[in-house]
């Protein structure tokens, strides 16, 4: 441990005031063990690593960053975790630029891709977890619009068990995306109701074997309208009790398979 500095070559304030502006200068908190090595995965670059000694137990896992990685106690430690049980871990990384790289990428006919698109999600938590099913259904390509709250947010990094860091994310604004998509010839799926168009139930929509981008919207406003307007096909989750909406991220996962199955699965 000797090749670890103390907490002393750094300030405590000036940690705790970018601690709380959260996208100061360019840098973000990451807490956790496994978000830490998904991060790292994901080609992030880490800037400072503090370790709580009598918590933090993999330390094969910060070899290579001695030189940046700082000891701090657990009073420390407390002050800065958002969460209990995150392993005795906290970095700063540095950001990535997501925002408007979506002009320069080409997608393929070959290999049908899926796209998901959340337009205006509102809460991170449902963010993080429409990430995590992104993660485990393996989409191709996740863009984000409308943003309302910060990408790495600490609630969107840990409800994502940080896959955040590892899919193809893209920020950009309704106009470029709609262009994109057009010039990519990617069929639009959207989810929600539009009075000039009839949605079609889940169950009874056939999607197409080829490159598709479906739109989600925040539970309480929906998908844009420009998004209703442009859909080749808008579709809705049968709802057979009381209740006539469902979580957006439960949504998604539903949909989202049904689109798998069909692709894989269908007898």
């Amino acid at each position: 441990m000797k090749k670890i500095c103390s907490i002393q070559n750094t300030k405590i304030k000036d940690l705790i005031k970018i601690y709380q502006k959260k996208n100061y200068m360019n840098i973000f908190f990451v807490e956790g063990i496994k978000e830490f090595e998904m991060a790292i995965k994901g080609n992030f670059l880490p800037k400072k690593i503090f370790i709580c000694e009598k918590i933090f137990y993999k330390y094969n896992m910060i070899q290579s960053f001695y030189s940046i990685t700082f000891i701090i106690s657990m009073k420390i430690f407390k002050k800065l975790a958002y969460r209990e049980n995150s392993g005795g871990i906290i970095a700063l990384f540095k950001e990535k630029k997501y925002v408007n790289q979506l002009k320069n990428i080409k997608i393929s006919n070959k290999n049908p891709s899926l796209i998901l698109i959340l337009d205006g999600i509102e809460k991170p938590g449902n963010i993080g977890a429409m990430l995590r099913i992104a993660d485990a259904a393996n989409i191709h390509m996740i863009i984000l619009c409308n943003m309302k709250t910060y990408v790495y947010n600490s609630n969107i990094i840990r409800c994502s068990l940080g896959s955040l860091f590892t899919r193809e994310i893209f920020v950009d604004k309704i106009e470029s995306i709609m262009y994109w998509l057009q010039k990519n010839k990617i069929k639009i799926i959207a989810t929600g109701f539009n009075k000039h168009k009839k949605a079609i139930n889940l169950y009874h929509t056939q999607f197409p074997h080829n490159n598709i981008a479906i739109v989600f919207g925040s539970e309480s406003k929906g998908i844009s309208n420009i998004w209703l307007k442009k859909a080749n096909k808008i579709i809705t989750i049968p709802m057979f009790g009381n209740i006539d909406s469902l979580n957006v991220s439960n949504a998604m996962s539903i949909i989202i398979y049904e689109i798998i199955r069909q692709r894989n699965y269908a007898i």
